[in-house]
């Protein structure tokens, strides 16, 4: 062992997660776990609710494609750094919200900051880890978001008992300084790619590794060819799906296991919580699983478990199911957004991984829109979120479908064998 060196490529990895907890983690789902005082503080109805966290998704959508561009153009490491410093801008300010407007634009500005840090982040890994370990790599990073989770579902109850009045407001704050911290991190450890270190892909191979031979008879094909490759398209349609479909889950969950089951604001933290933690390593294993059996059958397995989670809480009445609902969308919760990441890697190279993701994420920000606005119009007309989480099993399974579609219209990931 000696002269071992660790690789550079494991301080990439660790930034990486930080960089996803701060981008999505605190910036996007700190929302679902702050509403329910927020709301209550500000007299805000179930649909403006959906309506401010489709600002939050609309934000991501319209930044979603320009900020994998940039980050293939001028590399990930300078649209990380802003794009931290402007979530945490955003949510600082988020603070400061007296009414529904403020709180629209605000969580719209962070929406982009969002897209900014994560598809750059994302599409980062392609740059530095070999095909048969980005699934892995992917996989650690998206854990960041249940890190993040479990963080504030146990950081906003305890500021919310320490300060009854303005604990939400606390909260935005002391989450937004939480992602300045990280962004800071990123500046001095984030690198675009291994030769900046004098290394090679981690895993093995050169920095063009795995690289789709379409794209290589082309280096400059554009968004429109990205997307005309075989694969994309179907890959941006379950995108879509997941996208409508689990920020349904993820932003009303907890409201409704407080307003229509009945449970204490600790015992729905606890709840959230535990998704947390259970996420931070099951995305490991699932994009790990993908790197051996290829991406579309790990979609397909992960979609319908899905649907099974968004279901359990509206067919039983017995709270197993609410739990067991949260056990099985916690250990697949981020599986999708890292397979996804690795799949664009496989189709377009490392290179131009990021533009790829940028689109496919594209549609998979058009769902997160529709899926609260839904939501919260189900919520406003039913007087209950039972109806939006049918919607979401629904597009799950559609989602699951569509992963599977023979493989002449869908190319599957190179390096596996179904």
């Amino acid at each position: 062992m000696k002269g071992y060196r660790m690789h550079y490529g494991w301080v990439i990895l660790v930034v990486g997660i930080l960089v996803v907890a701060g981008s999505l983690g605190f910036g996007r789902f700190s929302y679902g776990m702050i509403l329910p005082s927020m709301q209550s503080a500000l007299g805000l109805t179930y649909d403006e609710t959906g309506i401010i966290a489709s600002a939050n998704m609309f934000g991501y959508f319209l930044a979603a494609m320009v900020a994998g561009m940039l980050a293939s153009r001028y590399g990930p490491r300078i649209v990380i750094s802003v794009a931290l410093f402007w979530t945490a801008l955003t949510m600082a300010v988020t603070a400061l919200a007296g009414g529904v407007t403020s709180l629209i634009l605000f969580r719209f500005l962070t929406g982009i900051g969002s897209a900014g840090g994560n598809i750059s982040i994302m599409g980062l890994s392609s740059s530095w880890f070999s095909p048969n370990r980005r699934g892995m790599a992917n996989g650690f990073l998206v854990g960041g978001s249940g890190l993040a989770i479990a963080i504030t579902g146990w950081l906003v109850p305890l500021v919310n008992r320490m300060y009854p009045e303005y604990g939400w407001r606390y909260s935005w704050l002391i989450l937004g300084g939480l992602v300045l911290a990280v962004g800071v991190l990123s500046v001095f450890f984030i690198r675009n790619h291994p030769g900046e270190k004098g290394l090679t892909l981690m895993g093995g191979g050169t920095t063009q590794a795995g690289q789709n031979s379409a794209w290589q008879g082309n280096r400059n094909l554009s968004i429109k060819g990205i997307l005309y490759l075989r694969g994309v398209r179907v890959l941006a349609l379950a995108y879509f799906c997941f996208g409508m479909s689990y920020i349904i889950y993820t932003m009303f969950f907890v409201n409704y296991l407080m307003g229509e089951k009945g449970l204490a604001q600790s015992v729905a933290g606890n709840i959230w919580s535990m998704v947390g933690f259970l996420s931070i390593g099951s995305a490991v294993i699932w994009g790990s699983l993908s790197d051996v059996v290829g991406r579309r059958l790990a979609l397909f397995i992960v979609f319908t478990l899905q649907t099974i989670s968004y279901l359990l809480p509206v067919t039983t009445s017995a709270s197993i199911f609410v739990w067991l609902s949260a056990v099985i969308f916690g250990l697949t919760a981020w599986s999708i957004p890292g397979i996804v990441a690795s799949y664009c890697g496989d189709l377009v190279g490392p290179k131009a991984a990021p533009a790829a993701l940028g689109l496919v994420t594209f549609f998979f920000g058009l769902g997160q829109i529709l899926g609260p606005t839904s939501a919260g119009y189900i919520k406003q007309l039913s007087h209950s979120f039972i109806g939006a989480f049918y919607l979401a099993a629904i597009l799950a399974c559609l989602g699951g479908v569509i992963s599977v579609l023979p493989q002449r219209i869908v190319r599957d990931n190179p390096s596996a064998n179904l």
